[in-house]
């Protein structure tokens, strides 16, 4: 990041912007702040993989399908479980928090 940046940054958000090397570190690849990692992908593997794909075709017709069945109510559940997630990071100041998840 650039000094410029960090330097808007400081100015508009002091003591608070999160970021590599940044006022806040950012937990570095933390898959329970992203996601895809906590949420998308377990989730399509479940229901993907219940039984066995007959060929690479069914697999990615199995794979569109399910893409297709994430609807406001499951995106909705995703994104508080994420808000969630930040807020027990922030109440370890960025460690593992793995322990507070239910």
């Amino acid at each position: 990041m650039s000094s410029t940046c960090e330097s808007i940054l400081d100015e508009n958000f002091p003591q608070a912007w999160i970021g590599r090397r940044g006022h806040i570190e950012w937990p570095p690849r933390s898959p329970d702040l992203a996601p895809l990692d906590f949420f998308l992908w377990g989730h399509l593997k479940s229901e993907i993989y219940a039984t066995k794909s007959e060929s690479l075709d069914d697999l990615r017709i199995r794979i569109i399908n399910e893409c297709r069945q994430i609807g406001p109510e499951m995106l909705s559940n995703v994104r508080e479980r994420f808000e969630q997630n930040l807020f027990y990071c922030m109440e370890v100041n960025g460690a593992h928090f793995q322990h507070l998840i239910n």
